[in-house]
């Protein structure tokens, strides 16, 4: 087994290439070693900040490289299917930012990483918090089987100059961007075993750029589960609000994307960490704090997670990350046919 660094290239240069170019660069196995962009000069801009990495201009330059084992893909959503299977096809694992362009543009990436023996992750901090392992053990204990989930993600953005309110590069707008978090909480915490059987969501619609700024919805699933939401970038303040409701107890959350403690945004470590548990008629005085330490960052465990599994990782662990990329995919393709408006 490899000792040196894992060694990652990076296609993409905006804000959250950036988190992960920090992440990477505070990982102990991992190391940025290039940056590709299609203008040399935003290449060049961005991995100045992080010494020893390499600026180079397309991302052909980039796959040729040998110190790159992996290609994290941080560009639009149209353009993400073609870099990853470019960087598959040249023996790269890819973690790829979320969302995907459709169900099926997702499976076309994880069956080509499949088929060549690669890593394919998406790159849902979350998943890698310690907290969310922590609930996700406590669930049967302390709230029995869960049957409803509700979240609410919402950041104040309003600059439609933004590719985020472009709908030729990112056709779901607020959907795809945040509404990915609330079907990936539903994987990860409400789990429901069977099929999607009613998804609706009412979107808003930007007045100049008709993007999609701001979305409420359900899913349900014929096993029973059910899962509301409301999402978006109109709220003017920051919401990070879930309860997991089950047949005992209830399970929230007011950080469930991006924690107060030591999340990028925020790293507020006066806050401790960890959930909220209540049961039968407890008052907020009454509530329980659960604590659930995290050692790292959650962006910095991802990447250490990454490598792991590429460097040694198990067949069913490969496995798992893909199914719950396809199921939030999923999800999120259901809500998009159902949308009203």
């Amino acid at each position: 087994m490899k000792t040196e660094k894992f060694g990652f290239g990076i296609v993409g240069t905006g804000m959250i290439a950036g988190v992960v170019a920090e992440a990477i660069g505070k990982a102990k196995k991992a190391r940025l070693a290039a940056v590709s962009s299609r203008k040399l000069e935003n290449a060049k801009g961005f991995a100045e900040k992080y010494p020893g990495a390499a600026a180079v201009e397309g991302i052909d330059a980039l796959l040729t490289r040998s110190d790159v084992d992996a290609v994290y893909v941080a560009t639009p959503t149209v353009a993400k299917e073609a870099i990853a299977l470019a960087a598959i096809a040249a023996g790269k694992h890819v973690l790829v930012d979320k969302p995907f362009d459709g169900h099926a543009s997702a499976m076309r990436m994880t069956k080509a990483a499949a088929e060549k023996g690669l890593v394919f992750m998406d790159a849902t901090h979350l998943v890698h918090n310690e907290r969310t392992a922590a609930i996700q053990k406590a669930i049967g204990e302390q709230i029995g089987a869960p049957r409803s989930l509700y979240t609410a993600f919402y950041f104040p953005f309003d600059d439609y100059h933004n590719i985020r309110f472009d709908p030729k590069q990112e056709p779901t707008g607020a959907l795809g961007d945040m509404a990915w978090y609330s079907m990936r909480a539903v994987v990860e915490y409400l789990r429901p075993k069977g099929k999607v059987s009613h998804a609706l969501a009412v979107p808003e619609r930007h007045a100049i750029t008709k993007a999609v700024v701001r979305v409420s919805g359900l899913i349900s699933f014929d096993s029973g589960e059910v899962s509301t939401f409301d999402v978006g970038w109109t709220a003017g303040t920051i919401v990070q609000d879930l309860l997991l409701l089950g047949t005992k107890g209830v399970i929230s959350l007011d950080d469930f994307v991006l924690d107060w403690t030591k999340g990028f945004a925020f790293r507020r470590a006066e806050i401790p960490p960890g959930y909220v548990h209540r049961t039968g008629m407890a008052t907020r005085a009454d509530v329980t704090f659960v604590g659930a330490p995290t050692e790292i960052p959650q962006e910095v465990a991802m990447i250490e997670d990454f490598a792991d599994l590429a460097r040694g990782g198990s067949a069913a662990e490969r496995a798992a990350y893909v199914e719950a990329s396809l199921k939030t995919q999923e999800y999120l393709d259901a809500l998009w046919k159902g949308m009203r408006g």
